[in-house]
């Protein structure tokens, strides 16, 4: 379990206010949530009013858009060790995002949806490991818990307010065209935030030194991470539950702005948790509950019901998503910090898309029932192997390079 670090770093806030880089990087993140949730909830219909593989096309576009996203978070994490400055790597990342996103609202053939999408994550791909190194540099051990915590509720928060956004702009008579180029101005303002966040303060970056090793025994809590990553499959497929159970159209964006409420507020106090109790805890308890959460969804039936279930499903986002961060941040050196996060988000990238590859199958050739029985049955495993294997994750010994 974690313990918090009496003396504090350079950079971080007085009286235990988090520090304004992690404050100013929340607010990059709801706006990119923001811009981004403009423009997700209207591109299924969108493209099927275009293409008549639509369905393919959804799939296709989505699979190369983690693929590509997977493959350059560890690269960015190299580059973040070796980098003098980490900025600049989240400058490019969200920059490139926001750019190529609006650029939807003019497609008229197929392959360029997937060039769009796909653009948008090399974005991610490429901010996300520096970001989560600057957020862990600048804060001491114990509010790192409550650092990420609150990255991931703005996160969350950016979600809820871009399909609440979203869907008054179309009531107002917008068309899903107009929606995605006024994408484009929570972006552009999310890339001016950055420009004033402080670059943390890190030991300078020696001849050679940006290669330091990621301690082998870090596999002790990745392995159990990847495999929860296969039966944490996309919450999209909680949306199709709904609409087995018999719900409208209508209902399915309430039910996806319920849960991104659920998940933002609950994650900072969750951080906070994390903070108090040891990260290990309430990673266990948020894995805990997307188990509990998956098997009951095999079960449940009807609209009400469903639904229930989905807001309890959001308390593992709020616990798990930043604590698992704030435990990776604890097991690995600070030089190695910014490698350690590219395998984290790179390792978890591709699982995702296994994981949706395979509940997706599973779901088509046995039905709903067996699809989320078999991920919450994995989760538990996933959540039992984690606590066996973490004390070895601890143990200090040789870090032979990963």
């Amino acid at each position: 379990m974690s313990t918090p670090e009496t003396g504090a770093v350079p950079g971080q806030a007085p009286s235990g206010r988090l520090p304004r880089a992690v404050v100013l990087l929340g607010l990059v993140s709801l706006l990119t949530d923001v811009s981004s949730e403009m423009i997700f909830p209207l591109l299924p219909a969108f493209l099927a009013a275009r293409f008549p593989a639509a369905p393919l096309l959804l799939g296709g576009m989505e699979g190369l858009a983690d693929l590509v996203s997977a493959l350059l978070k560890y690269r960015s994490g190299v580059w973040a060790d070796r980098a003098r400055r980490l900025k600049p790597l989240v400058l490019m990342g969200y920059g490139v995002s926001s750019l190529a996103r609006p650029m939807m609202a003019f497609v008229t053939l197929p392959w360029q949806p997937l060039l769009i999408r796909s653009l948008d994550r090399v974005g991610k791909g490429v901010r996300s490991s520096p970001r989560d190194a600057i957020i862990a540099h600048s804060v001491a051990e114990g509010a790192r818990g409550r650092a990420f915590g609150f990255h991931r509720g703005m996160d969350h928060a950016g979600a809820a307010v871009g399909a609440l956004v979203a869907m008054g702009l179309v009531a107002l008579g917008l068309g899903a065209e107009q929606v995605f180029l006024a994408a484009a101005v929570p972006g552009f303002l999310a890339v001016l935030c950055i420009l004033v966040v402080p670059e943390p303060a890190r030991e300078p970056v020696a001849r050679g030194q940006g290669d330091a090793p990621v301690p082998r025994r870090l596999a002790y809590y990745l392995v159990p991470v990847v495999l929860f990553g296969v039966a944490n499959s996309t919450d999209a497929f909680l949306l199709l539950k709904l609409t087995e159970e018999g719900a409208p159209p209508a209902l399915l964006p309430m039910a996806w702005l319920l849960l991104h409420v659920v998940k933002a507020g609950v994650s900072y106090p969750a951080g906070w948790l994390a903070d108090r109790l040891g990260a290990s805890r309430v990673v266990l308890a948020g894995w805990g509950l997307y188990a509990l959460s998956y098997v009951a969804l095999s079960f449940v039936r009807g609209v009400p019901g469903t639904l229930a279930v989905m807001a309890f499903y959001g308390l593992y986002h709020a616990l798990a998503e930043g604590a698992e961060k704030s435990l990776l941040t604890s097991l690995v050196p600070a030089a190695a910090r910014g490698r350690a996060f590219g395998l984290y988000n790179g390792l978890t990238g591709g699982a995702s898309l296994a994981a949706g590859l395979l509940f997706g199958a599973l779901w088509t050739v046995w039905g709903s029932r067996q699809a989320f029985l078999a991920a919450g049955l994995l989760a538990a495993v996933s959540a039992v192997l984690l606590g066996v294997l973490l004390p070895r994750a601890r143990a200090p010994g040789p870090a032979p390079t990963a």
